[in-house]
């Protein structure tokens, strides 16, 4: 075989930059201090490193969501903590205001305190964050959530949406609590009833909050408001207690029984009559209509004092606005029975109590409880401490509105622990799968790093003989070169 020095010289040149491009890659792997760089580098190992930098990557996501989830849920938990202190203040100054020591004078200056608190409370309530935004809002969180009305009531503005963060596979956070939840929507009372006495009362009884002692026989009838009537009897004044049950209702109309005449006994039916003019409305009670007097809804609104009839022997309340033919039915379900300071009254599986003086005329009321915000029951707070008065009527009326006040002040302080509560749990949660993910996140490095990592002890060594092997190949090449008869002329 024939070597020509052409070919010689472009098999020497080929081998030598073979080599210098494996020493070129070397140099790059360990420049890099990776051993696969390219799928060529490793068939079989690359999918499995791709599979595991993806997971890596989607546990470096929810740990930042676990970051974002944490800020928002310990910003409300500041708020949730600055409401309670604010509402314990507020039941303290409701306990002080309740003491009989306390006159006209001292419970005013408790009044304008609560006012205060209550406008702080509000400014807790519009809390923003970082990016100001409203965290009580719901979704709404570039609207004022809480805003006063022309009749000083605070309004709702925002949204019941919960925003939720994801912060590990199939696991989500909630990072925000609804102000209508928080705020707005807790029960009156007791939970089961709300205890009021009649707002024309000349007495001075007091009447406990309504219980349900036998859970089966109040079954059915928990869905009615009651009013206990107190009238002369032939040995001393006796009581009566009439339900009052919603029938075909569809506006949001308030009625309420203040008295009721003894005699009336049996169901009595009470419906809405629309006249020609709208929002007026007849009362028909069992067939007699209040005309020529009408109920205006348009001057009677849920702010200002409800409007009185008295028709066939019954004396109601009316507030809000009906619809035409709503009706409600009137039942007796205790005959007149004598009166006893400070004895139960129990009917319907229901119990209540009466104490102190009563009179012909004054009337009691156990209504169903619903749902009030906590800005209206600071300012019931705020008007039973300015009940005028010293005589026992007002004070059986401040007494009643002080417990009122009090229970609902504790369910709204119940509420807002309970929902701090929900907070310290989520924040427990993030804490426990940011432990969980960075774990997992370490046993996917430390696989990655054996598939993908370079040996760099033994990248050198032979990174070090492919050099000399280049070194020599070169030297011999050189020498090569002189193989040649024209350097023996």
């Amino acid at each position: 075989m024939r070597i020509s020095s052409q070919m010689l010289f472009m098999r020497n040149t080929s081998s030598l930059m073979s080599q210098q491009s494996v020493l070129s890659d070397q140099n790059l792997h360990m420049a890099s201090q990776k051993r696969v760089i390219h799928a060529s580098d490793d068939p079989v190992a690359i999918a499995t490193i791709q599979r595991l930098k993806q997971d890596i990557s989607v546990g470096e996501q929810f740990i930042e969501n676990g970051k974002m989830a944490e800020s928002a849920n310990e910003l409300i938990d500041t708020a949730l903590t600055q409401s309670t202190n604010i509402l314990q203040r507020a039941r303290e100054l409701m306990v002080s205001g309740s003491n009989g020591t306390m006159n006209e004078s001292n419970r005013e200056a408790i009044a304008v305190e609560l006012e205060n608190l209550r406008d702080e409370l509000m400014g807790v309530a519009n809390t923003k964050d970082g990016n100001s935004q409203y965290i009580f809002a719901g979704f709404e969180v570039d609207t004022q959530p809480f805003q006063k009305n022309e009749f000083g009531q605070v309004i709702y503005h925002g949204d019941s949406g919960e925003r939720d963060y994801r912060i590990g596979s199939g696991v989500s956070i909630q990072g925000n609590d609804s102000g209508a939840n928080v705020f707005m929507n807790i029960a009156e009372g007791n939970g089961t009833f709300v205890s009021e006495v009649g707002s024309e009362n000349q007495g001075g009884a007091e009447i406990s909050q309504g219980s349900v002692a036998d859970t089966n026989a109040a079954r059915d009838y928990l869905d009615q408001d009651y009013t206990i009537a107190i009238t002369d009897g032939t040995d001393g004044p006796e009581y009566s207690v009439y339900g009052l049950k919603e029938k075909t209702v569809s506006g949001e109309a308030d009625v309420r029984i203040s008295s009721v005449d003894a005699s009336i006994s049996g169901t009595v039916e009470i419906q809405f009559s629309e006249t020609s003019t709208p929002d007026e409305f007849y009362i028909i009670v069992n067939g007699q209509s209040s005309n020529p007097d009408v109920y205006d809804a348009t001057a009677v609104n849920e702010y200002s004092k409800a409007e009185s009839f008295n028709i066939n022997g019954i004396t109601f309340e009316v507030n809000g606005l009906p619809d035409d033919s709503d009706s409600y039915a009137l039942t007796k379900f205790v005959e007149p029975t004598p009166y006893e300071d400070g004895k139960a009254i129990t009917f319907n599986g229901i119990k209540t109590e009466l104490k102190g003086d009563v009179v012909d005329g004054d009337s009691f009321t156990l209504r169903q409880s619903e749902e009030k915000d906590i800005f209206a029951t600071l300012q019931s707070s705020i008007d039973a401490l300015r009940i005028p008065g010293t005589d026992k009527t007002a004070t059986a009326a401040r007494n009643s509105a002080f417990s009122n006040s009090l229970l609902q002040i504790d369910g709204a302080m119940d509420n807002v622990m309970s929902t701090q509560s929900s907070v310290g749990a989520r924040l427990r949660t993030i804490d426990n799968q940011r432990e969980s993910t960075l774990d997992f996140n370490l046993t996917a490095q430390t696989t990655l790093s054996s598939l993908e990592d370079l040996d760099m002890a033994a990248a050198i060594s032979e990174y070090q003989e492919q050099y000399s092997m280049l070194e020599i190949s070169q030297k011999t090449y050189v020498q090569l070169q002189q193989l040649s008869l024209f350097n023996l002329i």
